[in-house]
């Protein structure tokens, strides 16, 4: 083997090692903002890829994005860092996002508060909404809120939540949604869907 691919190769587990050493902290000290122990695995990385849309002048967000996985795997589908917006409430995660995606705009804050932090310039100007935070496990009311955020900046877009629920993990009809299961991901550790939910029209 080359001496510089097994190097990469080393550098690369290193990196996933760190990221899943990273993750298992912050999920043991608050398990409610994190959705699993482990980073979300390739396979539903590029299924939720598959599903993120943007056109040329619109951006794309994520919120709750951990160590990044899912932030690289939009990348390497061609998604320009500058248009990748990435919220994280915890700041060690922030920190780390910055360092591991370069040119992304990464931002530390609480995504209810998303009106805020996204620009204003760019309400309305979001192709996709990516949900890494586990809804499923927050009360009704503060499921409310977030999805309230959401529409306020990207209204009648909707938004991408990943799960592991075999339902859907939100109770559509009493948020006026209109729920999709976009993928399934068999291969992910525990198996995971990918759900598109749009306001109900």
């Amino acid at each position: 083997m080359d001496a510089s691919v097994e190097t990469a190769g080393a550098r690369g587990l290193g990196q996933d090692i760190a990221n899943a050493g990273l993750f298992f902290r912050r999920w043991m000290a608050n398990p409610l903002q994190m959705g699993s122990i482990v980073p979300s695995s390739p396979a539903l990385c590029k299924r939720i890829a598959a599903q993120t849309k943007a056109n040329p002048d619109q951006i794309v967000v994520e919120l709750g994005a951990g160590t990044g996985v899912i932030s690289r795997a939009l990348l390497e589908c061609g998604l320009p860092p500058e248009r990748l917006y990435v919220v994280e409430i915890v700041r060690d995660m922030a920190e780390h996002l910055r360092a591991v995606l370069p040119g992304a705009r990464v931002i530390e804050g609480d995504a209810r508060r998303l009106p805020q932090l996204i620009p204003a310039e760019l309400h309305g100007k979001i192709g996709t909404v990516v949900v890494g935070i586990p809804l499923v496990l927050l009360p009704f009311a503060e499921q409310r809120r977030f999805i309230e955020a959401i529409e306020a900046v990207a209204p009648g877009v909707g938004f991408i939540l990943y799960s592991y629920c075999i339902t859907s993990p939100l109770p559509w009809k009493k948020h006026g949604l209109v729920p999709k299961r976009e993928a399934w991901t068999p291969l992910n550790f525990p198996p995971a869907s990918v759900w598109r939910y749009q306001p109900a029209k």
